[in-house]
């Protein structure tokens, strides 16, 4: 009895094995087995691993400010008293509108000038028809006539010169026209002028900043220890406070050479189109900018992740038949790529659109 026992044991022990290598071979010829169908081979999307520089990126905050080289302060040329002021920050103003009016004693000595150089040139005018007249009746010769050219040239020359002063400096009855140089806003004021007021030229400085907002820049700070970052070329992207929907592209422009002691951070500029003149002075700007690492790593589109069970995995792609789910190792996600470090090869093509699809059908 105790031996048909150990008969029966042995007997199911080697059912259970015969079993167990009959379900392992269907696993492996299921997996061998598996193929992509024609309709989903054809709708596949793949992407090939590239080794490239790692990227990475850094956060900046900065302001808009006027382009520097379409910005123009505006002084008076004389010393006075300020009559009229026609414009107020934000106006928009044309180039030789005016925007002050003054009263200046200096303004009547280019007056003067204007007078005398009319009353010369009036005078050598004449003194050369009436040289001509006597050339005629042969009471002159070619040499007076020469003269009487001369002097009027030279005469007509002065008063070009007292009308162009006049035009810089808009003289009437000695007023004194403080005109727009170029198109543009008005982006800053003096606050210490005023109406009536009388002032000095070199005291009180600039009356007014016009510049032309087709072009702004973000004058974005950086800190001492991420200046060896940074470089001009470098691509940004800008968001504004006012505008959280939009996203502005740019590069730095420049870099200043100088840090500020107080906040130990250098000041970078980045130009940026403003074609619809949505963008202003003084607006708060968050920018993000691109670097590299020098650090060659393999990267793939970051939608080709597949997330599963705290671990990230790719479908690698070879053939209909060689398709294969890898675990791979994720650096960092940028820009919509993915830097994987372990688990991919330069070449290997990964699917990138209905990736999850074939992930579920192959760990069934």
């Amino acid at each position: 009895m105790k031996k048909n026992k150990i008969i029966i044991g042995v007997l199911l022990f080697a059912t259970c094995l015969a079993c167990q290598s009959k379900k392992e071979d269907t696993k492996t010829d299921n997996s061998e087995e598996f193929v992509l169908s024609d309709k989903l081979r054809k709708e596949l999307v793949l992407a090939p691993a590239i080794v490239e520089n790692i990227s990475s990126e850094l956060q900046l905050t900065g302001r808009l400010a006027p382009f520097e080289e379409k910005q123009v302060k505006v002084s008076p040329l004389v010393d006075g008293v300020i009559e009229k002021i026609s414009v107020t920050l934000g106006d928009y103003v044309r180039k030789g509108q005016s925007m002050a009016i003054i009263h200046s004693s200096e303004v009547a000595d280019v007056e003067n000038q204007i007078v005398s150089a009319k009353s010369d040139f009036l005078t050598a005018q004449k003194n050369l028809q009436v040289q001509q007249d006597l050339y005629k009746s042969g009471l002159a010769s070619e040499k007076d006539i020469t003269i009487a050219q001369n002097e009027l040239l030279k005469a007509e020359g002065t008063l070009r010169r007292a009308n162009e002063i006049s035009g810089i400096y808009g003289v009437k009855n000695s007023f004194y026209t403080v005109k727009a140089p170029i198109d543009g806003y008005i982006v800053d004021v003096n606050r210490n002028i005023s109406e009536k007021m009388a002032y000095r030229e070199g005291d009180i400085g600039p009356f007014f900043s016009v510049a032309d907002l087709s072009t702004v820049q973000i004058i974005a700070n950086v800190y001492e220890s991420d200046i060896a970052k940074i470089k001009v070329g470098y691509q940004a992207t800008i968001r504004l406070v006012a505008y959280p929907d939009r996203v502005f592209q740019g590069k730095i422009d420049k870099i200043n050479n100088v840090l500020d002691p107080q906040t130990r951070t250098m000041q970078v500029r980045i130009n940026l189109p403003n074609p619809e003149k949505i963008l202003k002075p003084e607006m708060f700007a968050k920018v993000t900018v691109s670097y590299s690492d020098n650090q060659k790593i393999v990267s793939i589109p970051s939608e080709s992740i597949i997330f599963d069970k705290d671990r990230n995995f790719v479908i690698v792609y070879k053939n209909a038949r060689e398709v294969e789910a890898r675990r791979v190792q994720v650096a960092k996600v940028l820009d919509n790529k993915a830097f994987v470090f372990n688990g991919l090869a330069e070449g290997e093509k990964v699917v990138v659109k209905n990736q999850l699809m074939i992930y579920n059908a192959l760990n069934n």
